[in-house]
């Protein structure tokens, strides 16, 4: 029968009210014998042990004291008529419970006890040896403390470790539909500014056809009228006869320049997305228009572009073309594709005057090419050469060609349109 709560010698509190401080100790003593519990407990005591304790000795009591208190140490007979240390011990295991488990046995073979301490035990003392009771029951506290704080620690960082990733996750879903809510915008923004590049070209065109259909039919009209008078007057020896002749000429410049004009607003088609093709016509025209050498030179393989990066470099070319003659006055212009194994790098240089950096925003054809490069990827450098010239030089990642694909594909179809081909501005 299990026998009650007691305190350990209860005329020792008193006594040490003159002596050293008594440590209380709460203590399940699973014993059979009620004079070798005492025993065990003198003992304690004269360790400085002031003990609250329990004796059970059956199963059904072992478990039910186990639900009572929280133990600060057990002590077990090995062998009783009803039950044993290596029961009381498994009933500890199953019961999750880190509690400091001492067998203290009258007689133990070596082989049983190495098992008990396999199995859990923490020490195993013989009962006539109590002298090494004390020690080993101190030396068991400190390391059942230790454990409880290293749980307590281990407890609190796994606590702080899944505080942290519940943090990293809602920061991680933030970050996430910030980077989301950013990509959005980019794309609104590169939709946007396709979207007035593709305004300025039509505009551009509208002007080029107006040039051409508008005035310059009735520029064309006028000079034949101002032909007419100025033949007239020639023919009856008017001395006005000069001045309209410097008119019909003058008239004639007008013409041919507005004809000049219209050509560079009009539609160009081109035919396919080959870069290469579209440049040396783009070179071809500069010679021709402007009496000026421009060469086209090619090294590696151009790979298939999206009809929308072949428009975009090719009007970053024009536009580089036309600001070398138009603002450096260069009589020499070099169109360079190069292909590495990275990044189609597309090359014009002059030999004008060196460009020099205008104040932001203070020139539009700048900011245009600048749009273009952004809308398709590329990096877009304008560098003054050391004695005369200027290289404008447009890298295009590879890896930006299959991304602008994706972007592109819809405006693809329609950039192909017959309608709506890319401008002349040199």
């Amino acid at each position: 029968m299990s026998a009650k709560i007691g305190i350990t010698n209860p005329d020792a509190t008193s006594q040490s009210n003159n002596g050293p401080k008594l440590q209380t100790l709460l203590a399940l003593i699973v014993e059979d014998s009620e004079p070798d519990t005492l025993l065990l407990l003198r003992a304690l005591q004269r360790g400085g042990f002031q003990t609250i304790h329990e004796r059970v000795a059956t199963s059904r009591e072992m478990r039910a004291a186990l639900e009572k208190h929280p133990w600060d140490l057990i002590l077990a007979d090995h062998a009783m008529p009803n039950f044993s240390a290596t029961e009381a011990l498994a009933l500890v295991k199953r019961a999750g419970m880190d509690i400091p488990f001492i067998i203290v046995s009258g007689h133990i073979e070596e082989e049983m006890a190495v098992s008990a301490m396999r199995a859990g035990a923490h020490d195993y003392i013989m009962k006539d040896r109590l002298a090494r009771l004390v020690p080993a029951v101190a030396r068991e506290l400190r390391e059942a403390e230790v454990r409880r704080a290293r749980k307590k620690s281990e407890e609190e960082l796994r606590r702080t470790r899944e505080e942290l990733e519940i943090r990293v996750q809602s920061r991680t879903a933030d970050l996430q539909a910030a980077n989301l809510k950013l990509r959005n915008v980019i794309e609104e923004r590169k939709r946007l500014e396709n979207e007035l590049l593709e305004i300025a070209e039509n505009e551009r065109r509208r002007i080029g056809f107006d040039l051409h259909d508008d005035l310059g039919q009735k520029l064309a009209g006028v000079s034949l009228m101002a032909k007419g008078v100025e033949q007239r007057l020639t023919a009856e020896q008017h001395p006005c006869a000069p001045d309209a002749q410097r008119l019909q000429v003058l008239v004639e410049e007008i013409v041919d320049h507005t004809h000049d004009l219209a050509r560079q607003f009009a539609s160009l088609d081109v035919h396919g997305d080959k870069l290469p093709n579209v440049l040396k016509e783009l070179a071809a025209n500069v010679q021709r228009m402007f009496r000026v050498s421009c060469a086209c030179s090619l090294k590696g393989h151009v790979p298939t572009l999206p009809h929308n990066t072949t428009i975009q470099l090719y009007k970053i070319c024009q536009e580089a073309v036309s600001n070398s003659i138009k603002h450096g006055k260069a009589t020499q212009v070099s169109i360079a594709l190069e292909i590495s194994n990275d990044a189609l790098n597309l090359m014009v240089k002059n030999d004008g005057i060196p460009f020099s950096r205008p104040p932001p925003g203070s020139r539009m054809g700048l900011r245009i090419m600048n749009y273009r490069a952004s809308t398709i990827g590329a990096a877009l450098n304008i560098e003054p050469m050391k004695k005369k010239g200027t290289l404008v030089t447009c890298i295009l990642p590879l890896r930006e060609i299959s991304a602008s694909t994706r972007r592109h594909s819809a405006k693809t179809v329609k950039s192909n349109s017959p309608h709506s081909g890319p401008l002349i501005t040199v």
